[in-house]
């Protein structure tokens, strides 16, 4: 059957149900959707790759719990420096409610099979030329997925680029994974994926390209618990646009985990920033491990602020590697 998606599919182990007018199901039987920005149409069906959907949000409003939709990557401009972008059909960015849970999004194109690659960048979800207050994804449905995805602010003003969105009520997006994403040159003042009052978040694998504020676990009233950053990469080629990279800004932070990231060489150095790679503005408990920073981040340093997290074998361009506690007296 001929597609305009690619091998990513397959390499999703996405399984293809026999006979004419084929249909593809997701785990546990539940429907998988299509988008195709340049070759779909909203009146289609949006099941079958021949049939894709247009705008992400028509496929997002018609999924119900645990279904599964995937993003082709545009049609490239071969003259452009950049992935050409996946824009949303009105002024309105894209949102997932809170009964949609268990839901996936999956950048489907054809390298989405390589983990933490960069060409993951291919399936660019970018803001509305008009600018927005909303972040460019605003996720509200717990145990959700999102990966193989780019986010790129357009001219969102505020809001972040991923808003897991919770309250301190309902946890919302409790258990979501981010997954081989990235995050490009946001200026917002809060985290450009930005996760609000929601436990057990784990990013993996994703890189923050000169965001102010990489990753925030933000609690509005509360805690923010057993959150994980893992694997990701924080690149600071333009420091003067870097402020934080992680913000752990709950009124207590408990048993964060952040492990195998890489801080490049650039330090942070927004004009009236805090400018460390990682802050916490409250208490916080967890475990830093195996990270590379550029600089001497021990014991409340102008790399880390003193904040009560254990850290363990770390390695920094000033010391070799670093395994003592830092914060605790």
């Amino acid at each position: 059957m001929a597609t305009n998606f690619k091998r990513g599919l397959q390499a999703r182990g996405v399984p293809l149900e026999g006979g004419s007018g084929a249909r593809y199901t997701g785990w546990w039987g539940v429907t998988s959707r299509f988008v195709d920005y340049d070759h779909g149409a909203d009146g289609n069906s949006g099941i079958e790759p021949t049939s894709a959907y247009l705008n992400l949000q028509t496929a997002i409003n018609a999924s119900v719990i645990g279904d599964v939709i995937y993003i082709r990557n545009r049609d490239q401009d071969i003259t452009a420096t950049d992935p050409e972008a996946i824009l949303p059909a009105s002024t309105t960015n894209w949102s997932v409610a809170e009964t949609q849970t268990h839901l996936s999004i999956i950048g489907a194109s054809n390298v989405s099979h390589i983990p933490t690659a960069e060409t993951m960048t291919s399936v660019i979800l970018k803001g509305h030329a008009t600018a927005n207050t909303t972040a460019v994804m605003d996720w509200r449905g717990a145990f959700g997925l999102l990966e193989n995805l780019g986010f790129h602010r357009g001219a969102s003003t505020a809001g972040g680029l991923v808003a897991l969105t919770g309250n301190s009520t309902s946890l919302r997006a409790l258990g979501t994974t981010i997954a081989n994403c990235l995050f490009r040159l946001s200026n917002h003042a809060v985290g450009s994926l930005y996760n609000l009052d929601n436990w057990w978040v784990t990013v993996y694998g994703c890189v923050f390209h000169d965001c102010r504020v990489g990753i925030e676990f933000h609690g509005s009233a509360s805690t923010v618990r057993r959150n994980s950053i893992i694997g990701c990469t924080f690149r600071n080629q333009t420091a003067t646009s870097v402020d934080t990279n992680i913000l752990l800004n709950g009124s207590s932070t408990q048993d964060v985990y952040i492990a195998d990231c890489d801080f490049t060489t650039t330090a942070p150095n927004y004009s009236g920033g805090s400018n460390v790679y990682i802050r916490a503005t409250n208490t916080a408990t967890g475990l830093i491990v195996r990270c590379s920073f550029p600089t001497d981040t021990a014991e409340g340093t102008s790399g880390i602020t003193n904040n009560g997290i254990d850290m363990l074998d770390c390695h920094q361009l000033d010391a070799t590697a670093n395994s003592e506690a830092f914060g605790k007296t």
